[in-house]
C-alpha cells in the first residue's frame, strides 16, 4: 500500500481545480474576445462544462458576448476583470 505522501505525488498530475480558479482562468483567457472553442483549450474544459460557466458568467455580469457573423465572442466587463484582479491579490496573500 503508498505512503500517503506518496499517493500525492502519484496524483500531482491530476489536480482538480476549484470552481473559483475555473472561472479566473475563463475570465483570464477573454480579456480579449474570445470563441468558446479558444476558451475550451486555453481553460482545459470541455463544452458542456464551458457552456455551465459561461451562463454563470453572464448572468453574473462578469462576461460579455457579441456574434460577429456566426460566431459568438466573449470578453471580460470591467465587472469581470474587477473580480479577476482581486482574485489574483488574494491568491498572492495566500501563497506568502
Amino acid at each position: 500500500m503508498l505512503a500517503q505522501s506518496e499517493h500525492r505525488k502519484e496524483r500531482a498530475g491530476w489536480k482538480r481545480r476549484h470552481r473559483l480558479e475555473v472561472v479566473a482562468c475563463i475570465l483570464r483567457e477573454a480579456l480579449d474576445w474570445s470563441t468558446k472553442t479558444r476558451l475550451v483549450y486555453r481553460a482545459n474544459l470541455n463544452f458542456r462544462l464551458l457552456a455551465k460557466y459561461l451562463d454563470f458568467l453572464l448572468e453574473k455580469g462578469l462576461l460579455e458576448q457579441k456574434r460577429i457573423n456566426r460566431l459568438l465572442f466573449y470578453r471580460a466587463t470591467p465587472k469581470g476583470r474587477l473580480w479577476l484582479t482581486l482574485y489574483e491579490k488574494l491568491i498572492s496573500l495566500l501563497e506568502c
